[in-house]
C-alpha cells in the first residue's frame, strides 16, 4: 500500500544508547561532518559531535545546547533516512514529530541540509527568558480511561496548550502557575506527569521570541518537496514551499495534532507501514496507542534485515 517515515522529536537524545544507535553509519558520520565545518565557518566555532553526544542529558537538553542538540538530532535523521532512501527508494510519504520536521524537510528535499543548520542555529540564539516563562509537561491517562472532551475544555480555561500525541497521552505547554493547576487535576484524576522541558514549547507564550525573527527569517529559501510531506500540525499534506518555512516558526507556538495525523495518513492515503527514523524507540511506542490498521517498524529493524550479520551500535 503506501510508507511514511516518521522523524521523531526532541526527546531523541535523552537515552545514551539512542544517541549510539546509528553512529557508525556512513551517511550519520557525513552529516556530523558537516555541520561542523558549518558551525565552524559561520559562527567561528570549533565543535565535536561525538563528544557532545557523551555529556549528560541535562547538559545536552540545557538551554545553552538545545540548538546544538536540535542539529546533532538533524544530523543522524538525514542519515538514517538517506540509508533506507538508498537500500528500498523514497517513501510515500514523510512527516515528523515537532522538532523532526527539520530532518522532515531536509529529507523530502525542500531545505538544504546547509540552510537547516545555520538557520537553527542562528534563529534560536536570542532566547533568554524562555525558561522564565513555563515549561513543557507530559500527562498520561490510564488505560482504560482516555482523555475526554470535558478534559479538553477544562484545559483550555486554564489557558494551557495540549499536544495530543495519543488518545492517553498529551504534550502540554504553559506558563508556570498554569501547569502548576494541571498538575492538581492530573493528581485528581489519577494521571501521570512527566516534566519534559523548562521552557513551554508547543504553546502561545513562545510566540513572542518568534515574532522577533519572523522578519529576518521571511529570507529563508524552501522549495518544492520531492516527496510528500504531511503536518502533524495541521493534518493535511503540505505543498506550497511558503507554507512549509511558515511551519518552521509554527511548530514551536503551536500544538501538535499527532494523533489525528497519524489516523489521517492511514485512511486518506492508505499508509499501512510507519517507520520510525530514530533514534528513539518512544515514538513506536506510542503509535500502538493510536487506533490505525497498521504497522510500525524500526528503521534500525530494516537496516539489519537489509544487511546479514549487521549489529547497530546500542541495540
Amino acid at each position: 500500500m503506501a510508507t511514511a517515515f516518521l522523524f521523531p522529536g526532541l526527546n531523541a537524545l535523552l537515552r545514551k544508547s539512542d544517541r549510539h544507535r546509528f553512529l557508525h553509519l556512513p551517511e550519520v558520520q557525513a552529516c556530523f561532518r558537516r555541520a561542523e565545518a558549518i558551525i565552524q565557518e559561520r559562527f567561528g566555532h570549533r565543535f565535536n559531535f561525538k563528544d557532545f553526544l557523551e555529556l549528560p542529558a541535562e547538559d545536552i537538553y540545557s538551554l545553552k545546547n538545545i540548538s546544538l542538540a536540535a542539529v546533532a538530532i538533524c544530523c543522524i535523521q538525514t542519515g538514517v533516512a538517506r540509508r533506507l532512501r538508498e537500500q528500498s527508494g523514497d517513501p510515500d510519504w514523510v512527516m515528523g514529530c515537532s522538532l523532526g520536521d527539520l530532518a522532515r524537510a531536509v529529507f523530502a528535499g525542500t531545505y538544504t541540509f546547509e540552510d537547516a543548520v545555520y538557520n537553527h542555529i542562528h534563529f534560536t540564539r536570542s532566547i533568554d527568558g524562555i525558561d522564565k516563562i513555563g515549561r513543557n509537561i507530559a500527562v498520561l491517562a490510564p488505560k482504560t480511561a482516555p482523555f475526554t472532551e470535558q478534559d479538553y475544555v477544562w484545559f483550555e480555561q486554564n489557558n494551557v496548550d495540549v499536544s495530543c500525541l495519543t488518545p492517553r497521552f498529551l504534550n502540554i505547554g504553559g506558563r508556570y502557575a498554569d501547569l502548576d493547576e494541571v498538575e492538581r487535576y492530573a493528581k485528581d484524576k489519577g494521571w501521570n506527569v512527566m516534566r519534559i522541558l523548562d521552557y513551554p514549547v508547543h504553546s502561545r507564550y513562545i510566540l513572542p521570541y518568534v515574532q522577533a525573527v519572523e522578519k529576518d527569517f521571511a529570507s529563508v529559501h524552501t522549495e518544492l518537496p520531492r516527496v510528500p510531506i504531511f503536518s502533524s500540525l495541521s493534518a493535511q499534506p503540505l505543498t506550497d514551499p511558503k507554507q512549509i518555512k511558515q511551519e518552521f516558526l509554527l511548530s514551536i507556538t503551536k500544538p501538535i495534532h499527532w494523533s489525528r495525523a497519524v489516523q489521517k495518513l492511514a485512511q486518506d492515503h492508505q499508509v499501512d507501514q510507519f517507520v520510525n527514523i530514530g533514534p528513539c524507540r518512544s515514538l513506536t511506542g506510542l503509535m500502538r496507542e493510536i487506533p490505525v490498521q497498521a504497522v510500525t517498524v524500526e528503521a534500525s529493524e530494516l537496516l539489519i534485515s537489509a544487511i546479514p550479520g549487521f549489529e547497530l551500535a546500542g541495540v
